[in-house]
């Protein structure tokens, strides 16, 4: 039998080579072990909810803004308790909830100043005559009044419909 291949307890004998390498691993594998503190994961979930409600988030998205505040206040707490992963899982949710809560308000906000635009361009849209022609709206005008069939100083015909030279005249 050689002296290498079997010790007295029946397992392979192990160089000391191998023992070094074996220890540096488990040493190495127990620093990996240690998760480091997600300060920049907090800081940055904490940006995003101060963003949030600069959107508009407390009035357009309250309940996506709650949430990533609950979620933050877990995080903080976790880190207190020195659950790191836990508390590094909760602040990447409570920036994604933060993160939502802001493009809702944003998607609000843009539909409201859309829907004002709207009402400028067409300010007859929602009344019930809008779509008539002038004989049509009188027919329907409440008795009395008089429903104008254009603006105050303006003529029946259109100028824009003559052809016109270079200067303007026709």
């Amino acid at each position: 039998m050689n002296r290498n291949s079997i010790s007295t307890l029946g397992w392979p004998r192990v160089g000391w080579r191998a023992a070094v390498i074996l220890s540096a691993s488990l040493g190495l594998a127990a620093c990996a072990g240690s998760v480091p503190p997600p300060t920049a994961q907090l800081g940055a979930s904490a940006q995003a909810i101060q963003q949030a409600e600069r959107a508009g988030a407390l009035e357009h998205a309250p309940a996506e803004f709650q949430s990533a505040r609950e979620k933050l206040a877990a995080a903080d707490a976790a880190m207190r308790e020195d659950e790191r992963t836990e508390a590094r899982r909760l602040a990447e949710q409570a920036q994604a909830d933060a993160e939502l809560a802001t493009v809702r308000s944003q998607r609000a906000t843009a539909q409201q100043a859309a829907s004002a635009v709207r009402t400028l361009a067409n300010p007859n849209a929602g009344m019930p005559n809008a779509g008539m022609t002038g004989a049509a709206r009188q027919d329907r005008a409440p008795a009395g009044s008089a429903a104008p069939l254009a603006p105050s100083g303006m003529s029946g015909t259109s100028t824009w419909d003559s052809p016109r030279t270079l200067e303007g005249t026709p």
